[in-house]
């Protein structure tokens, strides 16, 4: 099996599931290309997979909102969607879309090989690239982040320590409030431990949070923290996604308060099994954390159910090979 992926693809966003083919196929039988696909956007995730007697083309959309590209569904075999929501599908060639779940950026070079596909995939696609800056710090903010073996969590959560740091949107008002509401929550509850709260905006604004901001941190201070983290919290994020912080807790196999989205998992979530949803609003998030804070073993059947949930339904070749399925 050889697969080409479309040599522009943004490799920040699109690290897990290029990690995923590579886990399947080897490093070796990986490749990008431009000229075996037709000129589609920059940032867009193309891929064909080839044996000796068929060639299957798959995309991965992993855009924010729930729209569909058309010219990509129309030249794949199967489109795998992360914000999947029925309401956006066209009518055409529907059948094609499928629900894959969140996912979440990680490391899959060392710095010689960044280096490497970053001049080999700038060379290959230099002529179709608009924003060129990006096109070469997406290779660097790919290297920024962590493997997959380091959210493999044996820590111990420590009692009563609760950490959440997010961002603050200008045009997502309701995500915002939901996790002003959380940190608002801890901060005012004695007897726990809270550290966090929104990450300052590179330009100032707060738009009213100004007493939640707080410091950036690195991203291996982040995890360790979220380890520590007794409960974490979720809530839809730019255009109502799923963001990568659905996913990075599951992957650490942590005990989540959540509100609802309205976006579609193959496999649903359940309340009370694999997280625990709530109404945005300080009685139900407040009730939420002291139920986990003082119920271990609520707590605790909630990590073993996210982690394996993690396990079977998103791990990168999981989603890589469901996709495939999904043609063969």
């Amino acid at each position: 099996m050889k697969v080409k992926i479309y040599s522009l693809v943004d490799v920040f966003y699109y690290s897990f599931y290029i990690e995923g083919l590579i886990k399947i196929y080897g490093k070796g039988n990986v490749s990008f290309s431009k000229k075996n696909f037709p000129p589609f956007s920059e940032r867009s995730f193309a891929a064909t997979i080839e044996s000796e007697n068929r060639k299957i083309k798959i995309v991965i959309d992993a855009y924010d909102n729930p729209r569909i590209s058309l010219d990509l569904l129309d030249w794949c075999d199967v489109y795998a969607k992360v914000n999947f929501n029925s309401n956006y599908l066209p009518k055409l060639q529907n059948e094609k879309v499928i629900p894959i779940g969140p996912s979440f950026g990680l490391r899959i070079w060392n710095l010689p090989e960044t280096v490497w596909f970053t001049l080999s995939n700038y060379m290959k696609s230099k002529g179709a690239i608009h924003f060129k800056r990006n096109f070469i710090a997406n290779y660097w903010r790919q290297y920024k982040r962590l493997p997959l073996k380091k959210y493999n969590n044996k820590s111990k959560a420590s009692d009563n320590y609760i950490y959440f740091i997010s961002s603050l949107w200008e045009k997502e008002p309701i995500t915002n409030a939901n996790r002003g509401i959380f940190i608002k929550v801890c901060k005012a509850t004695k007897e726990i431990e809270f550290e966090g709260g929104f990450a300052p905006r590179p330009d100032g604004k707060s738009f009213g949070y100004n007493s939640l901001v707080t410091n950036r941190i690195t991203l291996k201070e982040y995890l360790k923290n979220i380890k520590r983290s007794i409960i974490v919290f979720n809530t839809p994020a730019v255009d109502n996604c799923f963001g990568w912080k659905l996913g990075e807790f599951m992957a650490l196999g942590k005990a989540i308060i959540s509100t609802e989205n309205e976006n579609t998992l193959e496999q649903p979530l359940e309340h009370g099994k694999h997280i625990h949803f709530v109404s945005n609003n300080e009685k139900d998030i407040f009730a939420a954390i002291e139920k986990l804070r003082l119920q271990p073993k609520y707590r605790e059947l909630l990590e073993e159910n996210s982690k394996q949930y993690f396990e079977r339904n998103l791990l990168p070749e999981v989603v890589l090979k469901r996709i495939i399925n999904n043609v063969y």
